[in-house]
């Protein structure tokens, strides 16, 4: 992809699409082209995780311990989905592994990169932080609306 449309196609990823053109362009020229073939791994779970990757087209089954130990399939990120988003902020562990269903093709943008751009571009920082700060609002608004639940059948004999 071009520069312009590898920005374009950036901007439509939510967690980028707050960042701005410029902080977009930091992150488009740094990231790195990846293609997998059906049935190649991406990460495997419990390996350091050292940035995130944007599913540009293709298929990604991220699947974890519990997925394998219940039996159910994992996740599928698709195109304009971020793996690992977490990765791009802090120091942290793979939860799950992650493997291409079909020819893929990724972004992987490393955590030194979108630090760097976030400390060059202040606004984009703080765009960043209220739209996290937003999400895990409702996040939180979400399990006090479960928790109820939770201690009625704790309260309850078996």
């Amino acid at each position: 992809m071009a520069l312009e449309d590898d920005i374009a196609f950036l901007s439509r990823v939510p967690t980028f699409g707050v960042l701005g053109r410029e902080p977009l362009r930091i992150l488009a020229i740094s990231a790195e082209a990846l293609h997998l073939r059906g049935g190649q791994l991406l990460f495997e779970e419990g390996e350091p995780a050292d940035g995130g990757y944007v599913v540009v087209y293709g298929a990604i089954e991220i699947k974890g311990t519990r997925d394998h130990a219940t039996g159910t399939g994992g996740t599928v990120a698709r195109a304009g989905t971020l793996i690992g988003e977490s990765a791009l902020i802090v120091d942290t562990l793979r939860p799950a592994t992650a493997t291409a269903l079909e020819p893929t093709g990724l972004l992987r943008i490393p955590r030194t990169v979108f630090l760097r751009m976030l400390e060059g571009e202040p606004r984009a920082a703080v765009a960043l932080r209220q739209m996290m700060s937003s999400r895990l609002k409702s996040t939180l608004s979400d399990l006090d609306l479960v928790a109820p639940l939770f201690e009625k059948a704790e309260e309850e004999p078996d």
